[in-house]
């Protein structure tokens, strides 16, 4: 009898790979896609996300894949779980990352329920990480192909979660994903990877892409620099911590964000790089892989997606969080952003940065 299983099609080419490994491996394969696009088509028709040729890529892959496949309708779950809450953080003078918070809330809660529903045996998709199941439960490690690894935005899932998944194209190189892909046939072997936030619309900032669902008021308010207004800006929702471009303020030399206040608007500017380093900072609603803190307190932090990982330790923190201390001070250390616990290529587990200190 074959292994009934999911796979998750985006219609990118990590996850048609995903799908044709299973079938290369008998399976029984169900394909699966999430429809997370806005039913107003003027948001719709102008996000990222919403490529036209999502779906037909998707249906391309099943006909030559010779497998069954269903949509989930999930924005409104999408809505509810991932976009309003961070609307909410952008208008705090925070910014989230909504990525990981959909993983856990939505993509794989969903996955999850359905392969129950249907007695599958796993749930798998195309992303860039490993897992290992050990005696103490699943382990997610990092993809092999550096410049890929997902593990980041995995940190919120449970052993719920990952008790049930598998990662065909983890231990690959992109290159060789393609391959695959040209070799069956399939229209994603060219497809070019996705840049932004999946529900970003061109030509403005995800915040305002948000701000503008959730018909949120924007908070306008001053440039300061050393104490003295220098600029104005129609909205505080806009900025991040460390960001340069788009600030349209001159002052002869490169200024960056270093503190956003969401209540009078104001976003403070400083020209010294050395300003945005922070040495310590807290973390709260800290998740880990295994349901317990990991033993010892030494570690590597991630703070970015695309940062790299640096040695740190961790000590307990105020009401509850974790105070984190890396061995050398941090650039840009910016509330609202995942902050991920690494041994090696073993994700520990992570939570969200509350504030610099």
């Amino acid at each position: 009898m074959k292994e009934k299983v999911i796979v998750a099609l985006s219609g990118g080419v990590d996850s048609s790979v995903a799908a044709a490994l299973a079938v290369q491996a008998g399976c029984e394969v169900i394909g699966v896609t999430l429809r997370l696009k806005h039913p107003d088509p003027a948001f719709s028709s102008a996000q990222l996300c919403a490529s036209r040729n999502d779906e037909a890529a998707v249906e391309q892959v099943v006909r030559t894949l010779g497998i069954t496949h269903r949509y989930i309708e999930g924005f409104g779950r999408f809505r509810e779980r991932v976009l309003e809450p961070s609307a909410r953080e952008y208008m705090a003078g925070r910014t989230p990352n909504p990525c990981c918070d959909c993983n856990l809330l939505v993509k794989f809660g969903i996955l999850a329920d359905l392969a129950e529903e249907l007695g599958a045996a796993r749930v798998l998709t195309g992303h860039y990480a490993k897992l290992s199941h050990e005696t103490a439960g699943a382990v997610l490690r990092r993809g092999d192909d550096p410049r890929k690894d997902q593990s980041y935005f995995l940190y919120r899932l449970t052993q719920r979660e990952l008790g049930k998944l598998s990662f065909p194209v983890g231990a690959m190189e992109k290159s060789e994903v393609r391959r695959i892909a040209a070799g069956l046939g399939l229209v994603t072997s060219q497809k070019p990877d996705s840049q932004d936030a999946c529900f970003q619309v061109g030509g403005e900032c995800f915040g305002e892409t948000l701000r503008r669902l959730c018909g949120l008021a924007a908070k306008p308010g001053r440039f300061v620099y050393r104490g003295r207004t220098v600029g104005r800006h129609a909205g505080a929702h806009a900025f991040t911590i460390g960001q340069r471009k788009g600030l349209n303020v001159a002052l002869g030399v490169p200024a960056y964000v270093v503190s956003i206040d969401p209540e009078s608007g104001d976003v403070r500017l400083e020209t010294d790089p050395e300003a945005l380093l922070s040495r310590s900072f807290t973390v709260r609603r800290a998740a880990w892989q295994l349901g317990v803190p990991p033993e010892g307190d030494e570690m590597e932090v991630q703070i970015r997606y695309r940062s790299r990982a640096v040695p740190c330790r961790i000590e307990p923190g105020a009401d509850g969080g974790l105070r984190v201390v890396p061995a050398d001070p941090l650039r840009a250390v910016t509330p609202g952003q995942a902050a991920v616990f690494y041994r090696g290529d073993v994700l520990l587990g992570g939570g969200v940065i509350d504030h610099a200190d």
